[in-house]
């Protein structure tokens, strides 16, 4: 290798080890320089939650700021920024109201030492001013908006709000600013239940708009249910109990309301196509026309918008008259081979509704009086209800109340 090349690597080496040094001296050696931070803010650890715990609260103070002069290896010092460095002043100590001077320690950023630089401020303790805590409870409205889709309706009786109210903190005059908390929620074009969380406005007693920012609230939103369920009519219906005289093909009968407007979840309401409203029992009914109140009973998860809760039924029955006859054969059913009956009951009126001409043709012996006896174990005196059979006469039947015939059941 020639001379020439040989110095020019010679000087290259000399001038990297020259940098080398500089930059151990410079970052190592302690060549440092001064850093200024101005109006750095104070933290106030235990202001939010340890003074409020103990009915207390900061005043005056909290604005608090503070100026810094960071000191360190430039490497660290020149690439520092406002935020890396924090004063913080513990207030978890404090227990009574007054002023307090409070002393203040630092904090830096993770990727810097607090060991590898030195701070100075510009005052040696700040001062704060507690005062005791002032709460109050304000109830939550909510304000609802717009028109549900067609077909649907708002529950507005249903809304729901958690919690119903919300309680402030703060300064005395701050809080009692505040009269209510407002919650706006639209229901335009909705067509489902909402059920969500909702940010809330702080309003004074003439509904005018609170911004406070030194009002504690115990919740920063509030869950609100509003039910909108969709609209269905539906068809009042009513099912009977028929027997020989008492046939629904031989009445006429009519519903004072004969259908309902209903509102509920779809889900609710989707298979659900009538109301039924019970059974009658048209053998239980004597008259040729009577009227009978029947409650209307919303299903599960329903709700009744027409506002009436009841309808009356009117029953006519047409072509058929009614004749009594005083009954002796009762017999028993259902006894076990180790029982006996006798009757005490020899007789029993029964009233029989049918059509004019086969009811001409009745005659007391077509007409049975049955005990039924198989739930009867025990010997002893009994009353029981009688069924009435009337052969050879299809569309005749008794009507009423069932008879009751008195016997005794003995072992054998």
């Amino acid at each position: 290798m020639s001379e020439k090349v040989n110095k020019i690597l010679y000087l290259a080496l000399s001038l990297l080890l020259a940098i080398i040094f500089w930059l151990y001296v410079d970052n190592v050696k302690g060549n440092t320089i001064p850093k200024e931070f101005s109006a750095v803010p104070v933290e106030f650890i235990g202001a939010e939650d340890t003074l409020p715990s103990r009915g207390l609260m900061l005043v005056d103070g909290e604005d608090a700021t503070i100026d810094l002069t960071v000191t360190g290896p430039r490497a660290i010092v020149s690439s520092m920024r406002r935020g890396d460095v924090r004063v913080q002043v513990n207030l978890t100590s404090v227990t009574t109201v007054g002023t307090h001077p409070m002393t203040y320690t630092y904090a830096t950023s993770d990727n810097i030492n607090i060991n590898d630089i030195s701070i100075q401020g510009s005052r040696s303790t700040i001062t704060v001013q507690v005062a005791p805590l002032y709460s109050k409870s304000v109830p939550v409205q909510v304000s609802v908006e717009g028109d549900v889709a067609e077909g649907y309706i708002h529950m507005s009786e249903q809304l729901a709000v958690e919690p119903a109210a919300i309680t402030l903190s703060g300064k005395e005059e701050d809080v009692d600013q505040v009269e209510s908390v407002r919650v706006k929620v639209d229901l335009t074009g909705v067509s489902s239940t909402i059920q969500k969380e909702f940010s809330y406005e702080l309003l004074d007693s003439q509904g005018n708009l609170v911004e406070n920012d030194g009002i504690r609230v115990s919740h920063k939103r509030v869950a609100v249910t509003a039910p909108v369920y969709i609209i269905k009519e539906l068809p009042l219906v009513v099912s009977f109990k028929q027997a020989a005289g008492s046939m629904e093909a031989d009445t006429r009968w009519d519903l004072e309301y004969d259908t309902i407007q209903v509102a509920g979840e779809p889900a609710s309401l989707e298979s659900l196509n009538e109301i039924t409203l019970g059974e009658v029992d048209l053998a239980a009914i004597l008259s040729d026309r009577d009227d009978i109140q029947l409650n209307i009973t919303m299903p599960a998860g329903c709700y009744n918008l027409s506002g009436y809760t009841s309808t009356k039924l009117t029953i006519r029955f047409r072509n058929l008259e009614t004749r009594a006859f005083s009954v002796s054969n009762i017999t028993p059913i259902g006894l076990s081979d180790g029982q006996s009956f006798s009757r005490i009951t020899n007789s029993v009126d029964v009233l029989l509704r049918g059509p004019a001409a086969q009811l001409e043709e009745v005659t007391e012996e077509d007409i049975r009086v049955v005990v039924d006896l198989t739930n009867f174990v025990s010997s002893g005196t009994y009353n029981v209800d009688a069924i009435v059979l009337v052969d050879g006469h299809d569309k005749v039947g008794a009507v009423g109340s069932p008879p009751t015939v008195a016997c005794k059941i003995t072992s054998k």
